[in-house]
């Protein structure tokens, strides 16, 4: 018999180098097409990461749903949880609502109001797992999906203000639905509107009321650079007058709730000659609305807009900051950290670091703004000739880094008009 063909070695050797393949693929993940899907899945509240320690979140296969152990989702918003055995039912309680989730069930009841959900909540490994979207948002909260990272992203009621100025009032009547609409499309919560002698009071008793219907606070809003001048004085104590005379008129739904004064005297001829000079004058103006705003409604906060380096001036005659001088004055501040970019040393981040921690240090609140309207200093300044897409990727990062500090309470985006056309152009 002719055997010549039968050698011992040669399956010895295919053996060995299937083994040394397996060993190759077991060692370098990236070949395995199922990597992706065993990827850690995280949350932050606040930018601060959850250790899950009872039962680890997860993806509902049907829905895509985020699920997470109920109780602890709920301590890390500030609510209260309660669980009814007897009933199948988790309870939150926080000073923004009141949600109660049937397990099985996918409508949930939030202040009463019936709401559906995508996916209810249910018991697994005798935990109750519950819908994160539905019970955070339900809780006033923020929720962002950061895709590149697997991280879910939630920022608690008290540091999801959202909010945009409306300069032209007339559009109050021409265009009401449409703004409030994209107020609710946008989740906005605040509105600063430009208080004038026109459109009537009518006009801006139904749009507060409404805008106030849905949740979001409007502030008067006017300022002028040469309103610094002491003869120019006479027009802010006019404003508030007329400002207080409305609110005293109107039902308090109807009312504007806080003052916002848009005074950049730093775009003046006098700020390049002396500085000095203006600041001083600048100093006299806040002083004036100060004690305007208090002898006419103390019910009002009082709000400026203030670019990012205004750090950097001191009050004159001293080393103290001139922004910490106007965070003393106000109830809050809105940063206008005007640039296209989160991160970097120019990023909007950096540049509003230093009135963050001073507004915490006095226990003050800020607004960090954006701006979509076009711009003579730089492109980078401005998201105007960027996209909606983009603008809200960058500021999902903003939220991330800078809720971590107390005096942040949400963004401001600058303003309504161009915003919309931004939104508009990327459809």
């Amino acid at each position: 018999m002719n055997i010549a063909w039968f050698n011992p070695i040669v399956p010895m050797k295919k053996t060995i180098v299937c083994l040394i393949l397996v060993q190759i693929l077991i060692s370098v993940p990236l070949f395995l097409p199922a990597y992706s899907l065993i990827a850690e899945l995280g949350v932050e509240v606040n930018g601060e990461k959850i250790v899950f320690t009872d039962a680890q979140p997860y993806i509902d296969e049907q829905t895509g749903s985020t699920m997470v152990p109920a109780r602890e989702i709920a301590e890390k918003l500030g609510a209260e949880v309660e669980w009814s055995r007897s009933l199948e039912q988790v309870t939150f309680r926080s000073q923004h609502a009141t949600s109660l989730l049937t397990i099985g069930q996918k409508v949930a009841s939030v202040d009463g109001k019936q709401v559906e959900l995508d996916t209810p909540a249910v018991l697994k490994n005798d935990r109750t797992m519950v819908p994160l979207r539905a019970v955070s948002e339900s809780l006033g909260a923020d929720v962002d999906w950061v895709g590149e990272r697997n991280l879910v992203l939630i920022t608690s009621a008290d540091k999801a203000q959202k909010s945009t100025w409306v300069w032209d009032s007339k559009l109050i009547e021409t265009d009401g639905d449409r703004i409030l609409q994209f107020a609710a499309d946008q989740k906005l919560t605040s509105i600063y509107l430009r208080y004038e002698t026109y459109p009537g009071q009518d006009v801006y008793r139904n749009f507060i009321r409404r805008a106030n219907e849905q949740g979001i606070t409007v502030e008067a809003l006017a300022g002028k650079s040469d309103w610094i001048y002491e003869q120019n004085h006479i027009y802010i104590q006019q404003w508030i007058a007329a400002v207080t005379q409305y609110n005293a008129s109107a039902d308090a739904l109807e009312r504007f709730q806080g003052f916002h004064f848009d005074i950049e005297p730093y775009t003046l001829d006098m700020w390049k000659i002396n500085q000095t000079w203006v600041l001083e004058r600048w100093m006299d103006t806040i002083r004036f609305i100060e004690s305007e705003v208090k002898s006419s409604d103390r019910s009002m906060t009082m709000a400026f807009d203030i670019p990012f380096w205004i750090n950097s001036c001191t009050v004159p005659g001293s080393s103290y900051s001139f922004s910490a001088w106007l965070l003393e004055k106000a109830d809050r501040v809105v940063i206008m950290a005007y640039r296209n970019t989160a991160l970097g040393s120019n990023g909007i981040i950096a540049r509003s670091k230093s009135i963050i921690l001073e507004a915490a240090t006095l226990k003050k609140q800020a607004v960090i703004a954006v701006d979509t309207m076009p711009s003579t200093e730089a492109d980078y300044t401005t998201f105007y000739k960027s996209n909606s897409l983009l603008m809200e990727s960058e500021l999902k990062q903003v939220k991330e880094s800078l809720s971590l500090y107390p005096s942040y309470v949400g963004i401001a985006v600058h303003d309504y008009v161009r915003w919309i056309e931004l939104l508009n152009a990327n459809r």
